[in-house]
């Protein structure tokens, strides 16, 4: 009887705690699917098409999955992608990380420390105008959605991340060791 109540006890705390990272889940499953296929192409190539928004994605971000001893391991399971969806069509970025160290570590600096770096790059062709441009990444539990406009010729899209804030040293302040709160769009 007793040996029942502190396993139904743990069951409960593992729902809580599961349900508790799930909060942006069923958005983020949303963006995934893409319901068209006639918003964007994927632009190849250094030339603009005429009468054509070019737009050149950019996201920078620095992440850590886990560290034993001096070895330092990158997100495997899950992947750590991008997903983007402009007007109902969907794309998923991918990269491979690069062990990235910028050593003494700097509060003032997010990205100062061991860790590993993914720069995701896409180049999409599509009609210029406004757009809704939804973002999410999954392995930070992160989602974004923003009107942009696009201009006829080039654009360029670029998310920068905010990091959370640590409260131990020496990471203290915002640091990519604490994860990713939301992303900042900018629009060239």
């Amino acid at each position: 009887m007793k040996r029942n109540l502190i396993l139904a006890g743990m069951i409960i705390i593992a729902a809580l705690i599961a349900s508790g990272c799930a909060s942006n889940r069923d958005l983020i499953a949303k963006t995934s699917l893409g319901n068209r296929h006639d918003v964007f192409t994927e632009a190849f190539g250094k030339e603009d098409q005429s009468g054509k928004a070019t737009a050149n994605i950019k996201l920078t971000v620095k992440s850590n999955s886990s560290r034993f001893m001096w070895m330092y391991f990158k997100h495997t399971d899950p992947p750590y992608r991008v997903h983007l969806n402009i007007d109902g069509q969907t794309i998923i970025l991918d990269t491979e990380p690069v062990l990235e160290v910028k050593s003494p570590i700097d509060f003032k600096v997010p990205e100062s420390g061991t860790g590993w770096k993914y720069e995701f790059n896409k180049r999409i062709a599509l009609a210029p105008g406004k757009h809704k441009l939804t973002v999410a990444l999954p392995v930070d539990d992160v989602i974004v959605e923003q009107e942009v406009l696009l201009r006829e010729g080039a654009n360029t899209i670029i998310f920068k991340p905010i990091y959370k804030r640590r409260q131990l040293r020496p990471y203290k302040g915002e640091n990519f060791t604490a994860g990713i709160k939301a992303l900042e769009v900018q629009v060239n």
